[in-house]
């Protein structure tokens, strides 16, 4: 035998069948082997067989009885048909007295009957042995028979001792009707094992969960007996290995919601239980079977690893801008109101009571908070900023506390998490605080005192450890005199204020901070146009910066595009003049002054950088779109 062997084997008995079923199977293009084994050799073939990857057996009944007795597999017996003695009956009929029919246990009715028809004086042997077919054979000729016919089993001892016999072969039908039952049986064995094999697949997974998820998990049955407890449950209940299993679940957990889903037939959700001195969430869920109720599954979550998870997994944001960027170290300049307020920052740091922030738009209010977060205990936790401007205010509650599935058209399936949840043991820097709506204030009023938050649709609250730092550019008091902003809510977030004084009291830190924009935006010819861009400060003595810092980095980001294109010392390039008159007057469009010979250069090359697209070119520029067409008119550059 080679090494490897089909799926369907058909072991036969005699040369003539093996020659006739390996003719057939060629002939049906069908995945079947055949082995010619004698009786005495089809066990030890098959079991060899079995060994090397075959599945089902074709074989006479003889044969089948055997193997199905000593191996346990599965066989398909070749049937014997009327068809199979077509042949030999007429000879029987000639044999001229008795003729003995050998079968292994009964001879078919059909058989029996065109017998009959024929006149054939025909005697039945059966037999369900090897030795039983010896026996027979002898009680054949003991009984005067004159002619044996049968298969495999009794020829050799109806020649041995002198009976003359007739083999009986089987017919095509019955060879082709053997393997088609096989090929069926070896598919639904070949779907079986897929469906257990699934199944298997299905139950490790389901082990796997059980057994290493987070999350404990007992199951009662309909007694309220504990019959399935993972290890985290285990650690919960302070029951080590199966030690609970078979108890009463009250026994375990006097006011378990598992009992009241067994009593009720309705599931406990979202609750929060004490167990052992352990804080837990749970869901308890009825499980019927039948329409009967059959047992409750529970899952429990300890809040305090609930909790140092969802932390971690905070931590882990940083790609999606949840921590803190900046220091106080990126706070830059000198001027004594600065200081002042960097040293106060500095003391808020360690404290865990809010913070409100109050300046100008501009002045740096979220990098103060960044840097109080950076420098507190809390600097691991997560950085959360809301803009409570951009916020609808129909979405405010749901994106701050976050909202459970389906509470409302269009909300996420599994629910969201809020802000609030999303910075615990972290930082909620509330920008804009000034602009939410005053029927909302007294919501975040709440969960600043309560510290817990309940999710929109939900029916818990959770508890979150957040430090709130607060910002405004309105001036909040004044806006509590009016009515349009809860003096109760004001008082809460005032607890440490901040004031963040603009650009125009703190001139002496606009060199300081220029200088730094343009390091960082000339880059590499920083040191080369530094001298041609303290002639631009210097004719920028005396503004204001109505727009603060923010102003200031656009003015120096635009200053430096340009003079990145032009010639060194060619400050008073048009373009450069034009920018500065703007910044100092405020105008849309001021008047150009002469343009240098270069100029038609630098609109060229800023062109070409943008794809000679005229509405990049002049915000790179920082002049209008008009300007722009206005010039590239003037010096004749086609687009």
């Amino acid at each position: 035998m080679g090494n490897q062997v089909r799926e369907i084997c058909l072991i036969a008995p005699s040369d003539r069948l093996a020659r006739k079923a390996g003719a057939i199977i060629k002939e049906l293009n069908a995945p079947v082997a055949v082995y010619q084994a004698s009786l005495e050799d089809a066990a030890q073939c098959a079991r060899q067989l079995i060994e090397r990857g075959a599945e089902v057996f074709i074989s006479r009944t003889g044969t089948q009885a055997l193997l199905e007795r000593e191996l346990d597999a599965t066989v398909v017996g070749i049937p014997t048909m009327l068809s199979d003695y077509t042949e030999i009956l007429d000879d029987a009929r000639k044999a001229g007295g008795p003729v003995a029919f050998f079968a292994y246990d009964q001879l078919t009715d059909d058989v029996k009957t065109i017998c009959s028809l024929l006149r054939i004086d025909a005697r039945h042997y059966g037999f369900r042995s090897m030795a039983d077919g010896e026996s027979c054979v002898r009680q054949a000729i003991a009984d005067g028979m004159v002619l044996g016919v049968g298969g495999a089993v009794t020829e050799g001892p109806a020649r041995r001792l002198g009976l003359r016999y007739l083999p009986l072969e089987n017919s095509s039908e019955s060879i082709i009707s053997a393997i088609h039952t096989a090929m069926r049986i070896l598919g639904l064995k070949k779907e079986e094992r897929k469906k257990q094999e699934q199944l298997q697949l299905q139950l490790e997974r389901y082990q796997a969960v059980f057994q290493f998820t987070h999350d404990g998990i007992i199951a009662i049955d309909q007694e309220g007996r504990v019959a399935l407890i993972n290890p985290v449950a285990q650690r919960i209940l302070q029951r080590p290995g199966d030690t609970a299993l078979g108890r009463n679940i009250l026994d375990e957990i006097p006011d378990a919601n598992l009992w009241t889903a067994l009593q009720t037939g309705q599931p406990q959700l979202d609750t929060l239980n004490r167990i052992k001195g352990t804080t837990v969430y749970s869901n308890s869920i009825p499980i019927e079977v039948g329409g009967q109720l059959r047992g409750v599954v529970a899952t429990f979550q300890d809040v305090k690893s609930l909790q140092s998870s969802e932390r971690k997994v905070r931590i882990g944001l940083h790609e999606k801008g949840l921590t803190a960027k900046y220091l106080f170290t990126d706070i830059l300049g000198g001027s004594p109101n600065l200081t002042a307020a960097v040293s106060i920052a500095k003391s808020y740091a360690a404290a865990r009571a809010t913070v409100l922030i109050m300046g100008e738009t501009g002045t740096g209010k979220e990098l103060f908070a960044q840097s109080i977060h950076a420098a507190s205990p809390r600097q691991s936790g997560p950085f959360v900023v809301v803009n409570c401007a951009t916020l609808d205010k129909n979405l405010l509650e749901s994106e701050l506390f976050g909202y459970v599935e389906g509470a409302f058209t269009g909300a996420l399936k599994g629910g969201k998490i809020g802000l609030f949840e999303l910075a615990h043991t972290g930082t909620l820097f509330l920008d804009e605080i000034g602009e939410i709506p005053l029927d909302f204030q007294a919501k975040l009023l709440r969960v600043l005192q309560e510290r817990e938050i309940r999710r929109l649709g939900g029916g818990t609250v959770t508890p979150v450890d957040v430090r709130v730092i607060a910002a405004t550019n309105r001036d909040l008091a004044q806006e509590v005199s009016q009515g349009r902003f809860r003096s109760d809510l004001y008082y809460r977030l005032n607890i440490l204020s901040l004031q963040i004084l603009p650009l125009r009291h703190r001139v002496g830190d606009v060199p300081i901070l220029a200088d730094a924009f343009f390091r960082k935006f000339a880059e590499k010819r920083y040191e080369e146009l530094r001298p041609c861009f303290g002639q631009v400060l210097e004719q920028l003595e005396g503004y204001c910066w109505p727009g603060n810092i923010r102003e200031l980095q656009n003015f120096v980001e635009r200053i430096s595009v340009l003079m990145t294109t032009c010639q060194p010392g060619s400050v008073q390039s048009g373009l450069l003049m034009d920018l500065i008159r703007r910044q100092m007057g405020g105008q849309e469009e001021a008047p150009s002054a002469p343009a240098l010979p270069s100029e038609a250069e630098i609109l060229t090359a800023a062109l070409l950088r943008n794809g000679r697209m005229v509405g990049r070119t002049a915000a790179e520029l920082g002049i209008s779109r008009t300007t722009l067409w206005r010039k590239l008119k003037q010096y004749g550059i086609q687009l």
